[in-house]
């Protein structure tokens, strides 16, 4: 039987979803187990992580390195995810197991390389890299006030906060930190100071929303995953309803999930038509790109910010998507999420090893935990 070993963090990370998969996974001859990079034991090739026991749940065991392994890492600017990437480095490189995705290493570059792609142009914001915390104040100013600008981390692998930022054309920078908390920078000296722990690790978007009086932006994520015959398929979309009085919709996680069809009925006839074609185009641009560029990968989520006036910009590509916003819209499917992550984690097994971009040699193994 195939071991299929789903690598985190932490063990309790989607730790309820994991006991769903691993409890179907028999039907598709998949053994489950789970594990941290940390479980990696130094010179021995064999893991101190978490076997699934029938009906019982996962219990504590001992298990050479998968055959296949699912990789749900997101890191953090922490000592844990130091010492966890160069084990998954090595991992990716090891000649004896297959990877059902990897992971994009650099979101600007992603960005940079999608606006190549006439066809989604209109809908990429301009983007440069924060070298110095400077770099937010000159794009500021040759952008100007009529729109917002965000920081996101360059890691696709990241779990760091991003943060959106407006300038009201004179000297005040607002910056929205959370949910509910906003700071205000009264000069640009006060903005370079606290951006500056971020340099050299962010980079910096700008969103042109100059035609609108006071832009709202609704979050859109399309869910994508591959089937049995490596075919992508759309799983779904779902969006989040605007806060009143937020700065923007986007970051307020207590908005309702609602799906997709429910946000449309909300939209203007002509508006709608127009989203449901700049969708058209996304969707039938992107997965063959990611195909060409990040394989392997099996899973991704494009997420978008629309305004009320009908603009559409791609703000994110996530190759390691979250579930629970999926889940919550449609909870329906979760059983069809597990179906289609175990069909495609079986079709790897009978197609030849797939040699992913980051696999180009074998390096000794680091010992970095000890």
């Amino acid at each position: 039987m195939t071991t299929l070993g789903i690598v985190t963090l932490s063990p309790q990370y989607e730790e309820a979803f994991t006991r769903q998969l691993a409890k179907a996974a028999s039907s598709y001859h998949l053994k489950v187990v789970r594990f941290t990079p940390l479980d990696l034991k130094p010179a021995s090739n064999l893991i101190q992580g978490q076997t699934y026991m029938n009906d019982q749940g996962f219990a504590d065991a001992q298990f050479p390195i998968p055959d296949l392994i699912y990789d749900r890492c997101l890191y953090r600017h922490d000592a844990q995810s130091k010492k966890a990437k160069p084990i998954m480095e090595w991992l990716k490189k090891y000649p004896k197991t297959d990877f059902l995705n990897t992971g994009i290493s650099n979101k600007m570059v992603l960005f940079e390389q999608l606006r190549l792609l006439s066809a989604l142009q209109p809908y990429l914001p301009g983007c440069s890299l924060l070298k110095e915390p400077s770099d937010l104040i000159n794009m500021v100013r040759e952008c100007g006030a009529g729109g917002y600008y965000r920081m996101q981390p360059l890691s696709q692998q990241h779990a760091a906060s991003t943060y959106f930022i407006s300038f009201d054309g004179k000297s005040t920078f607002t910056v929205q930190l959370s949910s509910n908390q906003t700071i205000t920078f009264s000069r640009a000296s006060e903005m370079e100071r606290w951006c500056k722990k971020y340099a050299g690790r962010y980079f910096l978007q700008f969103f042109n929303t100059s035609d609108q009086k006071e832009p709202l932006f609704n979050e859109i994520r399309i869910f994508l995953m591959k089937d049995s015959q490596n075919q992508w398929k759309r799983m779904g979309i779902h969006t989040k309803s605007p806060a009143e009085n937020s700065l923007l919709s986007y970051t307020q996680k207590s908005d309702p999930v609602i799906g997709f069809e429910h946000y449309l009925h909300t939209l203007q006839p002509h508006i709608k038509e127009l989203l449901l074609d700049d969708i058209a185009s996304i969707q039938a641009s992107i997965p063959a790109y990611i195909d060409k560029t990040y394989s392997p990968c099996f899973e991704f989520a494009v997420d978008l910010l629309h305004t009320s006036e009908g603009r559409l910009f791609i703000s994110n590509v996530r190759s390691k998507p979250g579930r629970s916003a999926f889940l919550k819209a449609y909870p329906e499917k979760e059983h069809q999420l597990i179906r289609t992550i175990l069909e495609h984690a079986q079709s790897m097994m009978s197609q030849p090893k797939e040699v992913s971009y980051e696999q180009t040699s074998l390096h000794h193994r680091p010992t970095p935990h000890k």
